[in-house]
């Protein structure tokens, strides 16, 4: 797996936000935990030191005593084996029973006055833990205090519990090991880490194989791109996903090979008849020079060879002005510039060119269009070549003093625009050809002139990008109608 493909991020992505739950979730058992250990045991030091507090008062109320001079009887107190604290049998047999009970084998046990003299200790309280409570835990009258305390190896819980009997005030001190507690969370501890490993672990290696078979469709458009060539666009990535987002990128790969299939086609179709439009008159042009090179002629025969070589020089301009023209069309729509205009005053300009063009064969053109205004948003630069493109071929193929008729209509919230001729006519199998780029009817169907086969194309185009169309309707022999629909404005 390499560091820079998705695969990796993805893995590296959500390990990252399971680590930090982990963290999280682990964080707050461990923290929950040890609360609960510690209050569990805060609550049990507490019951022990009342304990202790009401053993104490048993035995004030059964020993007669003798005062001291701290103002509590402690004379006959003494530290006896096995915990004991008092000589007489019912006061040790109670303290027995208590010291079992409450478990205080392993705990200290301290008393303090008011003026923090040790009173009365347990058998384990020694010197060293008397230092650590002087130091570490300064005994108090006033309330109920919990601390840890630490010293080297030694950690301990510590409760300090303030009593009254009779006229003095004392302060019941019991602390307890911290082993138990710290030794549980240490287990959780590790349990936690080690369970989050594992976890870890095991979501990263399914992560990785649920990752790869999530990008297993990129791959597959990937190697197919890799085997992709012009020279075979038909290869397609199988559509067997169920991932919406994976359908959908696979079809739109596919459609994508799809538009660059038919471009190349378009591309190299495109291309074989440009090659085949600008050989012929290069051809013509290279055979009248290499014949008036052949031998000396006069001055009319070199006019006439020159007035060939410009007639076809004018066809490749013609061809190539028109690709320009195609070109723009096709990948800058900027170039049309939009404006409201009324297209009833627009097409008696185009009806006033149209004459001039039809004066040459005597034809008719009629114009028939509403007094009303009618409007529509478009190009008039670009609206006015094709109208004139369409008129211009009705001229060419419509014999000597034929008909051309332009007529307006409105039809939902398009406005059509008729142009017919009562030309020759097209053929039902030519009829879906028209359209394309450099085609052209044969000579043998129609004896007209011809032009670069452009012409049609390009209105066509124009057409297209006003969200307008151009319909044909024709019939040989019968005349030719093209409507050409542009929206409303």
């Amino acid at each position: 797996m390499q560091f820079n493909s998705i695969r990796f991020k993805a893995s590296v992505f959500y390990s990252t936000i399971l680590a930090v739950i982990l963290v999280v979730f682990g964080t707050i058992i461990y923290i929950s935990t040890s609360y609960i250990l510690y209050r569990d045991l805060n609550h049990d030091l507490k019951i022990k030191a009342e304990e202790i507090s009401t053993i104490l008062h048993v035995y004030e109320e059964v020993r007669q005593f003798e005062s001291h001079p701290s103002g509590y009887t402690l004379g006959i107190f003494r530290k006896g084996e096995s915990g004991s604290i008092n000589e007489k049998a019912i006061i040790d047999d109670l303290w027995r029973k208590e010291f079992n009970l409450l478990n205080l084998k392993n705990d200290y046990i301290n008393v303090v006055n008011i003026n923090g003299v040790f009173l009365l200790t347990s058998n384990n309280f020694t010197e060293d833990i008397a230092s650590l409570f002087r130091e570490q835990f300064p005994f108090s009258l006033e309330k109920t205090v919990y601390k840890s305390v630490v010293a080297g190896k030694i950690k301990l819980q510590v409760i300090n519990l303030p009593v009254s009997y009779y006229s003095s005030r004392l302060a019941i001190q019991v602390a307890t090991p911290l082993e138990p507690v710290t030794k549980e969370l240490g287990s959780i501890l590790f349990f936690i880490i080690i369970s989050a490993l594992s976890l870890l672990i095991l979501t990263s290696f399914a992560g990785g194989i649920l990752t790869r078979a999530i990008l297993q469709p990129v791959m597959d458009v990937s190697n197919l791109a890799d085997k992709i060539t012009h020279k075979d666009l038909t290869l397609r990535v199988q559509e067997q996903q169920t991932d919406e987002e994976m359908r959908h990128l696979v079809s739109s790969f596919n459609a994508m090979i799809g538009r660059l299939e038919k471009s190349f086609s378009h591309i190299n179709e495109f291309s074989s008849y440009v090659a085949h439009e600008l050989k012929t008159p290069l051809a013509i042009i290279k055979g009248e020079m290499e014949l008036a090179l052949r031998q000396e002629r006069n001055s009319e025969e070199y006019k006439n060879v020159l007035e060939g070589c410009l007639e076809e020089t004018d066809r490749i301009i013609r061809i190539i002005r028109d690709l320009h023209l195609l070109a723009k069309l096709d990948y800058k729509p900027d170039i049309f510039k939009f404006e409201k205009f009324n297209i009833v005053q627009f097409l008696n300009e185009i009806y006033e060119h149209s004459k001039v063009l039809s004066s040459s064969k005597n034809i008719e053109v009629k114009l028939n269009v509403p007094k009303k205004d009618i409007f529509i948003n478009g190009d008039t630069i670009h609206l006015r070549r094709l109208f004139l493109n369409l008129i211009n071929n009705a001229v060419k193929f419509t014999p000597q003093k034929g008909e051309i008729d332009i007529s307006i209509a409105i039809k939902d919230s398009n406005v059509c625009i008729d142009i017919t001729d009562t030309g020759e006519g097209i053929s039902e199998e030519n009829l879906p050809k028209i359209f394309d780029k450099f085609y052209r009817i044969h000579k043998e169907e129609l004896a007209s002139e011809s032009g670069t086969g452009l012409g049609l194309n390009i209105a066509l185009t124009i057409a297209r990008v006003h969200n307008g169309d151009i319909k044909v309707k024709s019939r040989l022999r019968q005349g030719t109608t093209f409507t050409v629909v542009l929206p409303l404005a």
